[in-house]
């Protein structure tokens, strides 16, 4: 740690901080304070830059080594389910793969964390988009009854818990419902049962 400046230290740590600002402006950076600058020329009122978004990170924390990955909000809370299902069947009946409805919610760490085996084990991400448009169905706070209706019309999979998964065939009839505990491997997602159970329903 260095101790207090002396007048003389003072007078020799001047030109050294002075370099070191200078460098710093040769980097693409704005001029430092205390550097002598030319004079600009007068311009316009600056305009406020705001300040960049943080990207909210893809991932949740993982606070024990060895605890499960997660992924920290993969429900999007806003969307249309209903539309998006839709949308999904007018593609499927275009290029004939099903449609993976997985149910669930923000709040539940199983559905954190299926969805991160789903988007990021290479060989299950690489399944999914082959032969499957996939749907989030968001069922919101508990007790709130969000997209209700959706779970009546696909036989009511959440009774089976959460996360659930529905597979729907290109004309939008029901194909399977899966409880995903029979996926689960200790405190994980078994990416070997996940792909067993999407190649009996791809077809």
């Amino acid at each position: 740690m260095l101790g207090p400046m002396t007048p003389v230290t003072r007078l020799v740590a001047l030109p050294l901080l002075a370099g070191s600002l200078v460098l710093l402006s040769a980097c693409g950076r704005s001029a430092a304070v205390g550097v002598e600058q030319p004079a600009p020329a007068p311009l316009a009122a600056p305009v406020p830059t705001p300040a960049p978004a943080v990207a909210e990170p893809e991932t949740a924390p993982t606070p024990v080594p060895g605890a499960p990955p997660e992924v920290l909000r993969p429900y999007d809370e806003a969307a249309d389910a209903a539309a998006e299902i839709d949308a999904a069947l007018a593609l499927a009946r275009t290029d004939h793969k099903n449609v993976l409805l997985v149910f669930g919610a923000n709040w539940c760490p199983w559905c954190r964390r299926l969805e991160h085996t789903l988007r990021f084990n290479p060989t299950v991400a690489a399944e999914v988009a082959r032969s499957f448009h996939v749907v989030h169905v968001d069922t919101g706070a508990r007790g709130t009854g969000k997209n209700a209706a959706i779970g009546t019309r696909y036989g009511e999979p959440t009774r089976l818990g959460l996360p659930v998964l529905v597979v729907l065939t290109p004309d939008g009839g029901l194909k399977t419902t899966q409880d995903s505990g029979a996926l689960e491997s200790g405190d994980r997602h078994d990416p070997a049962a996940i792909l067993a159970f999407l190649a009996r329903v791809r077809g």
